[in-house]
């Protein structure tokens, strides 16, 4: 499995939360809890990791994930 199925694996499995008036949208794992062990900060989002398990990601601008994703498809295509 790559990355990507695994992430959205992950995110299938999350409580999503979305702010009508900023259109922010909050993915948080449905049971875990506590203060993570890596935080990734980039354009617009913020994933939160415990251990291997992805724990919250934050999207408040969801063009800076897209183009996160786009990068990440485009270094495993051959070429």
């Amino acid at each position: 499995m790559d990355q990507t199925q695994h992430l959205s694996t992950q995110l299938e499995r999350m409580e999503r939360l979305v702010d009508a008036d900023s259109d922010a949208i909050l993915f948080r794992h449905p049971s875990l809890r506590g203060i993570p062990d890596l935080v990734l900060e980039g354009d617009g989002y913020t994933l939160e990791f415990m251990g291997p398990t992805l724990l919250c990601v934050d999207i408040r601008n969801q063009s800076g994930l897209a183009k996160l994703l786009a990068e990440d498809g485009d270094r495993g295509s051959p070429g």
